[in-house]
C-alpha cells in the first residue's frame, strides 16, 4: 500500500486527521487500535453530521420525522458504535432529498456501492471474519460496497472479534486486518469531497479544525453573533480575497452546530483542547471522550440543560 503524503492526511477533520496520522505512525502492536479508533471517528463524524443535517431539515419543513432515529435520540445512557452508524444512516436516509447546503449529495455517496479500495477492503475483512472468527451473518459476498456497508462491517468485526479473543489481546491477524480496514477507510474519505471541502470550526477559540492540528485562519471565520455550540459545520465556499476589502455579502454562513454529540472542550489531564464524542448521558449529565490518540480522557460536560438538547427533540 502506497503512504499517503503529509499533505493528503492532513485535509481531513481534525479527529480523523488525528488517528489516520496514528495508524500510519504504530507498529504492528499498535497500528489494529488506531485503525478501528480511525474507523470510530470517521463513523462519529459522519453520525454527528446527519442529526445535525435531519434536525435542520425536520424544523424547516423539508421533511418528517424518523421514528426509529428519534427512538435512539432518546437513549442515550451508554452509546456505542452500532448506535452512531444508525444515527448516520437513519439520518441521512431521511435527508436524501434535502438539498440544504448540498448535503444531499453526502447522502448518496453513503448509500451508493462503489468498486475500488471499499470494496476490496470489505472482501478481505470479510473474509478474515469468515475463515478465522466464524462469521455467518447478514453481511455477504459483495463485488460492490458502500461506504455505510464498510463502516458498518467493521463494528461487525469488532463484536465478533471481542467475543472470541475472550481475553485475549490478538486472535493472530490483526495485522492483516489492519492493512486491509487501512486502506478501505483511506479509500473511503478519498471518494467523497465532503470531508475535505466542508470544514470543521471551533468558534469560541476560532480556529479551524481542518488538518493535523487546530490553526486561525486569516482573516477569521465569522460565526453569528448568537451562534451555538463549540463546533460548526460550514458548508464549501471560496477562499477569501486579501487583495480586497471583506464583503459580509460574501462571508460564509454555518450549516449547524455539531453539539452536543460532538464538542471541542478542554481536556485537563491533556490541558489542551480536544474534539470529544458523546460516551453517555447519566441523570442528565453527558460524559465526553476525546477523540485524539494522544487523548481518550474524560473532557468536561456541558452544561446540563445543554445535554438534553437531543432528549427534548426527540
Amino acid at each position: 500500500m502506497e503512504r499517503l503524503t503529509a499533505k493528503e492526511m492532513y485535509r481531513y477533520p481534525l479527529p480523523v486527521s488525528r488517528w489516520l496520522e496514528a495508524a500510519w505512525n504504530a507498529g504492528d502492536e499498535g497500528r489494529h487500535e488506531a485503525v478501528m479508533r480511525l474507523a470510530d471517528a470517521v463513523t462519529f463524524y459522519l453520525g454527528t453530521v446527519a442529526v445535525g443535517h435531519y434536525y435542520q431539515a425536520l424544523y424547516t419543513g423539508q421533511i418528517e420525522a424518523d421514528p426509529t432515529l428519534s427512538r435512539s435520540l432518546g437513549s442515550l445512557k451508554r452509546v456505542l458504535p452500532g448506535q452512531w452508524l444508525l444515527w448516520a444512516a437513519r439520518g441521512l436516509g431521511a435527508t436524501a432529498d434535502d438539498n440544504a447546503g448540498g448535503m444531499e449529495q453526502l447522502s448518496a455517496w453513503y448509500m451508493r456501492p462503489q468498486n475500488g479500495g471499499v470494496a476490496e477492503a470489505y472482501r478481505g475483512l470479510r473474509e478474515v471474519m469468515v475463515e478465522r472468527l466464524g462469521y455467518s451473518g447478514e453481511y455477504g459476498s459483495r463485488e460492490t460496497v458502500a461506504p455505510r456497508v464498510l463502516l458498518e462491517m467493521a463494528d461487525q468485526y469488532r463484536i465478533i472479534r471481542g467475543k472470541r479473543l475472550e481475553g485475549q489481546a490478538s486472535f493472530g491477524h490483526d495485522s492483516q486486518v489492519a492493512g486491509v480496514l487501512l486502506g478501505g477507510l483511506e479509500a473511503l474519505l478519498e471518494s467523497s469531497d465532503f470531508f475535505t471541502e466542508y470544514e470543521l470550526y471551533a468558534p469560541q477559540q476560532r480556529q479551524l479544525l481542518m488538518g493535523a492540528k487546530p490553526v486561525t485562519p486569516m482573516p477569521p471565520m465569522t460565526a453569528p453573533g448568537d451562534a451555538e455550540g463549540t463546533l460548526l459545520l460550514y458548508p464549501p465556499g471560496e477562499a477569501p480575497d486579501y487583495t480586497k476589502r471583506p464583503s459580509l455579502q460574501n462571508e460564509r454562513a454555518p450549516l449547524f452546530p455539531l453539539d452536543p454529540l460532538l464538542i471541542y472542550a478542554r481536556c485537563d489531564v491533556c490541558d489542551a483542547y480536544r474534539v470529544g464524542a458523546l460516551r453517555g448521558v447519566i441523570e442528565g449529565a453527558p460524559t465526553y471522550m476525546g477523540l485524539d490518540p494522544e487523548c481518550g480522557h474524560n473532557l468536561a460536560a456541558m452544561e446540563q440543560e445543554d445535554a438534553t438538547i437531543i432528549e427534548d427533540r426527540a
